[in-house]
């Protein structure tokens, strides 16, 4: 494997992934054993976590060794609750001393894919606090995750290290409705281009999906009432379907793979934007 050009281009290196235990985070989690990397994961519910590691261990990816004379494993996990705007710096904090062991074994890759619920409102309902709960995860979290990378205590900067954020095609494209949605999104776009240029030379970048079928689907119902909503979202694509997670987690693994590549919003969505 070792001597292989393309396919070992991230063997051994130490990932990092914020909402790693479902969705489009769980796929770059397996992805990401499969392309050999290290990976840790973080959610901020326990037994979340603790359902995807098992899923992970059991998956043809992992291979149960170690780096570091043992202190590394292949994979591991650690909750952390990234909701509380007031916390949110000592909750990151707290989980890179874990998962680095205080700065002894940095990440190479670092990839934000946690989200909450859509805060949805219409413009007249929009206050400032209603604003801070909508950017509290999304927006606020990945500001401080960046503040506590950009040093190097915890991450081994250079241009074949990445961070990589993501957003979502109603940045460009919103529906009505999805104004304070898109305001959070653009902040992130500003961000990581911003960032782009002052942790020269690691890469920094962003995943745009479109509608991708995840747990968050089973909020839609089922049967006929799913099959409903999935045939609406197919309708507003050029490919006629609904993305997958393991098909979305590719554009993840092309920013941690290509080091020419920053600053730069890649949109993984059915071509929902020509549609």
């Amino acid at each position: 494997m070792s001597g292989l050009k393309y396919t070992s281009k991230l063997a051994d290196k130490r990932v990092l992934i914020l909402g790693g235990t479902s969705g489009i985070g769980f796929a770059v989690a397996e992805a990401s054993l499969e392309a050999g990397l290290l990976v840790t994961i973080s959610s901020s519910s326990e037994p979340k976590l603790s359902k995807a590691l098992d899923r992970l261990r059991s998956s043809a990816a992992y291979v149960p060794t170690s780096v570091a004379g043992g202190e590394i494993p292949r994979l591991t996990g650690f909750t952390c609750d990234l909701s509380g705007p007031s916390t949110v710096e000592q909750s990151l904090k707290t989980l890179l001393d874990q998962a680095t062991l205080e700065g002894r074994h940095k990440f190479d890759h670092v990839v934000f894919t946690a989200g909450d619920a859509l805060a949805l409102m219409s413009v007249g309902q929009i206050t400032p606090a209603g604003y801070e709960r909508a950017a509290a995860v999304r927006f606020m979290a990945p500001l401080m995750l960046a503040k506590l990378l950009s040093d190097g205590t915890y991450f081994n900067h250079g241009v074949r290290s990445s961070i990589t954020f993501t957003g979502g095609t109603n940045t460009e494209k919103p529906i009505p409705g999805w104004a304070v949605v898109a305001a959070v999104g653009g902040a992130c776009e500003g961000l990581v281009r911003g960032l782009a240029v002052d942790l020269k030379p690691t890469r920094v970048n962003l995943v745009n999906p479109g509608a991708v079928q995840t747990e968050l689907f089973d909020g839609f119902g089922k049967g006929e009432q799913l099959e409903a909503v999935l045939d609406g979202f197919k309708k507003g694509t050029l490919t006629g379907t609904v993305g997958q997670p393991e098909d979305v987690a590719e554009a993840y693994l092309y920013f941690m793979r290509d080091k020419f590549v920053t600053g730069r919003c890649l949109g993984t969505d059915g071509g929902r934007l020509l549609a």
